[in-house]
Formats: C-alpha cells, sequence, structure tokens
C-alpha cells in the first residue's frame, strides 16, 4: 500500500498503468464517484504490495529509489538479479512498496453526523478504533441537547469501533463563547452539565467523552482545565475515558479566540487523548463521497 499524490497532467488511467493497479479498483478504495476529476495535490490510496517498472533511459536504481521513496536497500533485496550499479534501459525491477519494518498501531477517530451516508459510514468502521457522533450541545444553564445518534452507535458498536460522546458548545447553529462562559461561572450549572454527561453516557453506551469546545474566553482558560480535570476524575471512576478535541496550534502562545484556552500541556495531562483539529486549516465541511 502507498498514498500517491496527483501531479499535474495525471489521469487514473495513466496513474493505474504506472502502478499496475487496475483504474477501478482506485476508483474503489478512494470513493472516487468521478474518475476524471482529479485535483492537483489530492491523495490517493494505492494498494499494492510492489510495483513492476521498466527503467527509463538515464535512470539509476538511487534515482528510482528516490522518485519512489523506497530505500535503496529495499530495491536491491527485492531485485537480486539485477546489477545495482549497471542498469539498462528497458530492464524491468520490482520496486517494493509494503512496509518492512513493523508496525505500530494507531488509534484513529472519526467525527461523524447522526444522517451520514451509510455506505461512506461502513467504508471506514473497519478502520476505526473510535467514532465521534457529531453532536451534544449545550445552553447556558448546563443542559444537554442530543443528536439523534442512536443508529450511529448501534452500527459502531456492532463493528467494535467505540463511540464517544461529542459535547460541544455550539448554540443557535455556531460556537458560543458566551454560553460556555455562563457555564464555568456558574457552579450549579457545570455540576448539571457534569450529570447530564454521566447519565447520557451511561444511558447510550458510550466508551468516553470528546470534549470539542472551541472559541473559549481567554479568562475562561483555567476555569475551563479545572472543569476538565473535574470530568476526567468522574469519567475514570466510572471506567470511561476522557478525549479533547484541540484547536491546531503553531505555538504555545499563539494569540486569538479559537486557541488561546487550548492548553496543550494541561489538557494533555488531563486527558487520555487528544484530537489536533488541523481540519481547521483546510476546509470545514469537505465533500460527501460515497463507496460501492
Amino acid at each position: 500500500m502507498l498514498i500517491y499524490t496527483v501531479k499535474s497532467g495525471d489521469t487514473l488511467g495513466s496513474i493505474a498503468s504506472r502502478f499496475g493497479v487496475p483504474v477501478n479498483r482506485i476508483a474503489a478504495d478512494n470513493s472516487l464517484s468521478n474518475i476524471r476529476s482529479l485535483v492537483p495535490g489530492q491523495s490517493l490510496l494505492i494498494m499494492t504490495n510492489a510495483i513492476r517498472y521498466i527503467v527509463r533511459e538515464g535512470q539509476t536504481l538511487y534515482s528510482i529509489s528516490q522518485e519512489y521513496g523506497v530505500p535503496l536497500e529495499a530495491l536491491v533485496r527485492a531485485n537480486p538479479d539485477i546489477n545495482p550499479i549497471s542498469i539498462r534501459t528497458g530492464d524491468t525491477i520490482i520496486i517494493p512498496v509494503a512496509e518492512e519494518r513493523t508496525r505500530r498501531p494507531i488509534v484513529v477517530n472519526g467525527f461523524a453526523y447522526p444522517n451520514i451516508n451509510v455506505n461512506a459510514l461502513n467504508c471506514v468502521l473497519p478502520f476505526l478504533t473510535f467514532i465521534s457522533p457529531f453532536s451534544y450541545t449545550i445552553t447556558s444553564q448546563g443542559e444537554l441537547l442530543p443528536p439523534d445518534a442512536n443508529d450511529l452507535i448501534y452500527r459502531a458498536t456492532r463493528s467494535a469501533v467505540m463511540p464517544l460522546m461529542v459535547v460541544t458548545n455550539i448554540f443557535d447553529g455556531t460556537f458560543s463563547t458566551e454560553t460556555l462562559s455562563q457555564i464555568l461561572s456558574d457552579e450549579s450549572a457545570r455540576r448539571r452539565l457534569s450529570d447530564s454527561i454521566m447519565y447520557e453516557m451511561e444511558s447510550k453506551g458510550y466508551y468516553g467523552l470528546n470534549m470539542d469546545m472551541e472559541y473559549i474566553a481567554p479568562e475562561d482558560r483555567e476555569s475551563y482545565n479545572d472543569f476538565l480535570r473535574d470530568l476526567a476524575d468522574s469519567l475514570h471512576r466510572r471506567g470511561y475515558i476522557l478525549v479533547v478535541s484541540l484547536a491546531p496550534k503553531t505555538s504555545a502562545d499563539q494569540q486569538g479566540l479559537l486557541y488561546e484556552s487550548h492548553d496543550y500541556r494541561v489538557q494533555g495531562e488531563i486527558a487520555d487523548y487528544v484530537i489536533i483539529m488541523t481540519y481547521e486549516w483546510g476546509y470545514t465541511y469537505g465533500r460527501l463521497v460515497e463507496c460501492y
């Protein structure tokens, strides 16, 4: 398996020919509904372990290793009948693209709206550790407004994917600085929100909590840290985990309402996992894809 970055002039046919993989296979593996709409810079998953490559004029084994990002010694091992210092134009060599070293396991989370296309969901469930149905919202009194995520939770647990309860400070369709501030400054509202979270976790079968609070007032930074500490204690006593979603900062003291109250050091110590929301650097919603 390898990741190929589309270049200007590429077509799905030319890419398929280059790697010896059928066009339809690449289209299916990448959920491409329109095979004629490739974009330079787009990443494509190529499901192959090795490539049969015809050497072009002027190429060396080293230049081929650089072009494909494969260590030179791996090319030499994959081609024992080839003299590595005198390959010739027209020679066929094998380029291994499967990872040779032992792979480390990774933890993968996916956010999903409850009305996600079922085909798209079924495509990604086998690769997920967690799924985060988006989302519970809050009122200034600390009440929770739940999403209709029962079917999504059922499908996830049936596929051995652990659902995380996502709580956001979205109010009237946008992230609300004021709503969270009102909760953090009111002890009864904080307690109501915490109790409501615990109730939903237990009644809906969530594995843990994903706190996705954004645009937090800078003056609420320490209050939010304290609230997360209390939540973590309550969750851990009941056997749940805490995940915190964080804005993609480039420095600890980065200015801006989105960044200042996301305390990487403290929240990293409190939470079991953190999610760096690098999609904030790109287009927020993306495009809907289907898998056939």
